[in-house]
């Protein structure tokens, strides 16, 4: 299934590198799943938080808020967003990125996803993750990374998303 698109997508580097602790990846992926219902018809949508630091994006925890969704897409109620980025305030952290789901393998954001993001800012991420979140959510398998740049979203073509493995060795040292 291709994305509804009337307008040309840019492409370009990020700005800045998304750098994921592996701890939220299951739940991300679990949550745009379970949106999906047992038919796996449905669109799923999560956020996000974390801090900028300088150029780079840096996410902890994620936020599965309540969604209307459906075959056609997910939408969340700016009530649920904002609740959403107090409870990420009181944490000391920043709603930083989007994460959807789309059917088929088009993760390209369709015009609906550019105009629907409630609260954009220069540097913030979407991911959108291919078959109802059956998908990889790592771009260098197939998920679409976008970030929002000079008013617009592009489609990011560098290798800017970095798991932060949860638990990192340094070997032995002599």
């Amino acid at each position: 299934m291709t994305v509804y698109r009337r307008t040309t997508l840019p492409t370009g580097p990020a700005m800045g590198r998304l750098l994921v602790a592996e701890q939220v990846l299951a739940p991300t992926r679990a949550a745009l799943q379970a949106s999906s219902g047992e038919h796996r018809s449905h669109e799923g949508l999560v956020f996000w938080l974390g801090r900028n630091i300088g150029a780079d994006t840096v996410v902890v925890a994620v936020v599965a808020p309540p969604t209307e969704h459906r075959r056609a897409g997910v939408f969340v109620a700016e009530q649920a967003v904002a609740a959403t980025s107090r409870a990420a305030r009181a944490a000391g952290l920043g709603l930083v990125a989007q994460v959807h789901s789309h059917p088929g393998t088009d993760t390209r954001h369709s015009d609906g996803d550019d105009q629907l993001v409630l609260m954009p800012y220069d540097g913030m991420f979407s991911l959108v993750v291919a078959d109802y979140g059956q998908g990889s959510i790592l771009p260098a398998h197939g998920a679409g990374l976008h970030q929002y740049q000079q008013h617009r979203w592009v489609h990011i073509t560098s290798d800017t998303l970095v798991v932060v493995p949860a638990v990192v060795g340094i070997g032995a040292l002599r």
